[in-house]
């Protein structure tokens, strides 16, 4: 039998749960959207960036370029030199 939605967010965050969620009472401006936005993407890429070791791509920030197969930049070897 298939856990339900509410199971299973039960066994994650306890019953009741140890996390609290609030919701804003008022929409945002467009202003405050548009940076929320910028500041997300800035975050995606920098997580990115930590994982692939080098600056992703437009397709791997965009999800076509599966990051599993991407490689990373590998750092030169010191050969005592």
């Amino acid at each position: 039998m298939r856990r339900t939605v509410h199971d299973n967010f039960k066994k994650r965050f306890g019953d009741p749960p140890r996390i609290e969620i609030k919701f804003e009472a008022k929409k945002a401006s467009f202003v405050e959207e548009a940076d929320r936005s910028k500041k997300m993407a800035e975050a995606a890429t920098g997580i990115l960036r930590g994982v692939l070791g080098r600056e992703p791509t437009q397709d791997e920030i965009l999800g076509r370029v599966d990051i599993a197969k991407a490689s990373p930049k590998r750092k030169a070897r010191n050969n005592g030199a």
